[in-house]
């Protein structure tokens, strides 16, 4: 199963470099001491920074959620253009979707956080004393937790594809919605 993973991150490399990039600014902005910095590494940390363990709730929650967030949004960019090129319009005469697409595939195949950061953020949200953190933060933990075990098994590539290919769709639902209410406006 490592080599599998191991694999597809060498696949997407470009969302595995930037994958790392966030994680690593994040871990700057936490303050918290990098032990491995390296991106490829041949085990389960293959694009992830490793790290001394975060001391509370913020520096957990900012270390799962700022890679993922900043990897997703960088990625739909990419699909925005590329998918609706290739799979909406079927323009496939050019290398350029292609690539778009390659690259957008590539950053949401890379968004989830690490199985370790998940169980940190985890024991920090469930076993600390707010209530009102543990309401705001558990559907943020929600997503941070099913990420983080389907790319465990590798599954966040396939899913990356089918969200690459489905998401021209949604947004050619949701563009005329978009216009209905602005013109209510």
């Amino acid at each position: 199963m490592t080599t599998l993973y191991v694999a597809l991150r060498v696949v997407t490399f470009f969302g595995t470099v930037m994958r790392t990039f966030w994680e690593h600014v994040a871990c700057r902005i936490c303050k918290l001491p990098i032990e491995d910095a390296r991106v490829f590494k041949n085990n389960e940390l293959c694009g992830h920074v490793e790290h001394e363990l975060p001391e509370n709730l913020k520096q957990s929650y900012l270390i799962c959620w700022l890679p993922f967030t900043l990897n997703f949004l960088v990625g739909c960019s990419f699909l925005l253009t590329g998918s609706y090129r290739l799979f909406f319009i079927g323009e496939n005469e050019t290398l350029q979707p292609y690539g778009l697409v390659w690259l957008g595939v590539s950053l949401l195949a890379n968004c989830a956080p690490s199985f370790e950061d998940m169980l940190s953020f985890k024991d920090f949200l469930y076993n600390g004393k707010g209530k009102l953190s543990q309401i705001v933060l558990s559907p943020f933990f929600a997503i941070v937790f099913i990420s983080s075990y389907l790319e465990k098994y590798s599954m966040t590539f396939i899913l990356s594809i089918a969200f690459a290919v489905l998401f021209p769709y949604a947004f050619s639902v949701l563009f005329p919605a978009f216009e209905s209410i602005q013109q209510m406006l």
